[in-house]
């Protein structure tokens, strides 16, 4: 037999067959509290190894206090606590707004907060560097928060709590930890004094919108783990925060990433993951899209795991020294679902609340990882605006991208946007607005179709990737988009390189371009070079290499905010493994000799960042500005001529014109206008004006009207 509280005054009992049959002729409730009453039999169902029992109880219900609820024959089971939590009076008792959960360390005292309504007790158990145990009560107070203050220096202590709820007592780190020890078996009292010794400036280079972004996504592991990459250690923050190392006289590691001339690094989930062993990472592999805690950065990254403080002073320390190179960070966050349910604090401390469940009680799964967190309990919504917080202020974080945000829903994301832009005003706020099968009404998921009213949060542009490269699941590996030779879809490649925001004839998908993210290659599926072993197969390497300068100078001049992941700039190849997320350091690491043999495309891609950087006609900040200055045409039907009328008089420049060529064939133009190049086929610039130009096949040629006619 079991017993659930499921709303205020219900009960469901569920009675076994092997026990009388599932008959039972009536049940009564007692507390610790001397509660005694009757239960209603409201209805019975019949399963089939089970009978369930809907009964009534009083309404009033006394949370802290352990009840039982007994049977005719003498059965006897704890009240569990169940799907009451997800009710709007539950809510309304238990919402709780202080910014006091977690440890928070003073030199002669560290004080405990734990949000644990449902519990009847709580128990705080300290860990000394030498081993030795202290257990120590906690007090329930206002809006079920337990708390302690322990007396003493604290600073180098571990520590769980003991959770006494429905009828068993459970063992779990603070779900606002800042810092644990390796593998998560602890959480760990942190002096945020020496996160803070470390000085970090940030960026001073102004951002007046996030037009101006280049992003450039890669992994701390990833981006360090060769040998060949030169740093003192491989794989770690500390690795990449490490500058002077070069492979065959090219700079590597952080020096490489400053010197691409990006804005943005992204970095693939820093937060605590699970499937990798932080005392023997060599030995295991993963993105990190497993996320075990939200505070804590991932030990497998630091170079003592089972010190708290390497990965907290590491993690900034890396921070640090990209900011100090010019470079802003942002962080991929995996807040849509949790690697383990029974394992997380969330659900050992209030089970059945943080997780999103379906009308008939199941765990909802439109991640497909088995669960989904669920934004719409306040208190889910709080820890998410306090892990950004936390990250903006402890870390300097200058932005976040959420992956799978379609989980999550609008009023979360916009409240995230507020909170995020009322620390720093350029912050980025982006993610995977896909439309997941999760159990939210279409209207409150936070994903493309309802970009309207998200307007400040960027969403990737499927559109852009499957237009410009082709499709990119397995499904679609050989289709062709129009930069690898789909010559048909060239009026397609129009309504994508507005970013989406131009409406009749074109493909309307995003009110401003800001909200357009243009990637057409992240860590997700193949990358572009693999994908065109597939698509682009029959061509030889020489056209491909063209070819993928095209994607280059497409995600680059496309209105919007441009994408690159690691490796792209020199054709990186995974070796056509489609999901490397565990497929090791071999397959997924920086190959710097690959970066070596294709060097010409690393200086292309540099080329083509600095050409967006320094004409403001490629970083429009709205829809209305795009319907007034970007027209386009088409040259023979499948040649894209892209025109973006905006003077600019910083640069001298009166217009732009953008040609893209992905026929085998050179095509020539005579306009009535006089250009001078501002990139050629090779992303190089040339003063002298002309009405005569030669694009060679495959390549794109950008231009620019003189300011004035004269």
């Amino acid at each position: 037999m079991k017993a659930f509280l499921d709303d205020f005054g219900r009960v469901q009992v569920c009675l076994s067959k092997d026990y009388y049959n599932g008959s039972a002729g009536g049940f009564y409730l007692t507390g610790d509290d001397g509660t005694f009453s009757d239960c209603i039999i409201r209805g019975v169902e019949e399963h089939d190894r089970e009978m369930r029992y809907d009964l009534t109880i009083p309404a009033v219900f006394s949370f802290g206090h352990a009840y039982t609820i007994h049977e005719s024959h003498g059965k006897q089971v704890p009240l569990q606590i169940r799907h009451i939590v997800r009710t709007a009076e539950f809510d309304r008792q238990f919402t709780y707004h202080g910014d006091d959960l977690g440890a928070f360390y003073y030199r002669d005292h560290t004080d405990f907060a734990l949000w644990a309504p449902t519990a009847i007790h709580v128990y705080l158990r300290l860990i000394d560097r030498y081993g030795r145990v202290e257990l120590h009560p906690m007090t329930r107070g206002e809006k079920g928060v337990f708390r302690v203050r322990v007396e003493g220096d604290l600073k180098y202590h571990l520590y769980v709590y003991l959770i006494e709820r429905d009828g068993i007592i459970v063992e779990s780190i603070d779900p606002y930890g800042l810092s644990s020890d390796a593998n998560s078996m602890h959480s760990a009292v942190i002096d945020v004094s020496e996160i803070n010794k470390i000085e970090d400036r940030g960026v001073s280079t102004v951002m007046n919108s996030p037009a101006d972004a280049v992003i450039y996504e890669c992994s701390v592991r990833d981006m360090t783990s060769s040998k060949d990459t030169g740093t003192a250690t491989n794989g770690k923050f500390i690795s990449l925060s490490e500058g002077g190392t070069s492979w065959k006289g090219k700079p590597t590691g952080l020096d490489y990433l400053a010197g691409l001339g990006v804005t943005h690094i992204q970095l693939q989930p820093v937060m605590d993951f699970l499937t990798v062993d932080e005392t023997h990472p060599e030995r295991g592999y993963n993105w990190g899209y497993d996320p075990e805690q939200f505070f804590a950065p991932e030990g497998s990254y630091s170079t003592d795991a089972n010190d708290p403080y390497s990965r907290v002073v590491e993690l900034r320390k890396m921070i640090a020294a990209m900011h100090a190179r010019g470079l802003r960070v942002t962080l991929d966050v995996v807040f849509n679902h949790m690697y383990d349910v029974a394992k997380s604090p969330f659900d050992r401390i209030v089970p059945y609340y943080y997780f999103r469940y379906t009308d008939k009680g199941w765990l909802s799964n439109g991640s497909y990882c088995g669960n989904d967190l669920d934004s719409l309990r306040p208190m889910m919504r709080k820890l998410y605006l306090d892990v950004i917080r936390l990250y903006m202020n402890l870390y300097n974080i200058d932005g976040f991208r959420f992956d799978l945000m379609g989980i999550l829903d609008v009023d979360t994301m916009n409240e995230i946007y507020r909170t995020a832009r009322s620390i720093k005003p350029d912050v980025l706020i982006y993610g995977e607005g896909w439309d997941m099968p999760t159990a939210l009404s279409e209207d409150q998921k936070a994903r493309i179709y309802n970009q309207h009213r998200m307007p400040g949060i960027g969403h990737f542009n499927d559109t852009f990737r499957d237009i410009a490269k082709g499709k990119t699941g397995d499904d679609g590996k050989y289709d062709k988009g129009y930069l690898t030779g789909n010559l048909g879809m060239a009026f397609d490649m129009c309504s994508v390189l507005s970013g989406n925001t131009m409406g009749d004839p074109y493909f309307l998908r995003f009110d401003n371009p800001t909200q357009s993210i243009n990637a057409l290659e992240t860590h997700d599926n193949a990358t572009a070079w693999d994908k065109m072993h597939m698509c682009c197969g029959e061509e030889p390497r020489e056209t491909r290499l063209l070819r993928q300068r095209l994607l280059i100078a497409a995600t680059l001049t496309a209105q919007g905010i441009p994408f690159l992941h690691q490796g792209m700039e020199f054709c990186g190849t995974k070796q056509d493994i489609t999901n490397s997320y565990n497929s090791g350091d071999a397959i997924n690491q920086m190959n710097w000799d690959r970066m070596i043999l294709n060097y010409d495309i690393v200086e292309y891609t540099k080329k083509m960042i600095a050409v967006r950087r320094k004409y403001r006609a490629f970083r429009l900040e709205s829809g209305a500005q795009t319907e007034k200055y970007v027209h386009f045409s088409l040259a023979d039907g499948y040649v894209v001529l892209y025109d973006i009328d905006i003077a600019d008089g910083a640069v001298g420049s009166g217009g732009i014109r953008v040609i893209f060529n992905p026929s085998v064939n050179e095509h020539y133009f005579h306009f009535e206008n006089e250009y001078t190049v501002i990139a050629d086929e090779n992303g190089n610039p040339s003063a002298q004006r002309s009405r005569e130009f030669c694009v060679p096949r495959c390549s794109c040629m950008i231009l620019s009207k003189p300011l004035h006619n004269d």
